[in-house]
């Protein structure tokens, strides 16, 4: 139901679907979701920076000098 919300597919056209296309839409509608709320959009930026694995070494120096 939420890919079909999202791209306006019916249920065969989304049963037709590849699997690699089919999760990028499921993706892409989770991620459109979450932007029509605060929450949401909290939820995503705190989902993003526990995905960084590397640090920005240029904004820590600036924020606690070398």
């Amino acid at each position: 139901k939420t890919i079909s919300d999202y791209t306006r597919y019916n249920f065969s056209e989304i049963d037709d679907l590849d699997f690699v296309t089919y999760l990028t839409y499921l993706r892409d509608a989770f991620i459109f979701n979450c932007n029509q709320t605060e929450k949401g959009r909290e939820y995503l930026e705190n989902a993003w920076y526990l995905s960084q694995d590397s640090m920005d070494k240029n904004t820590l120096r600036e924020m606690f000098g070398r």
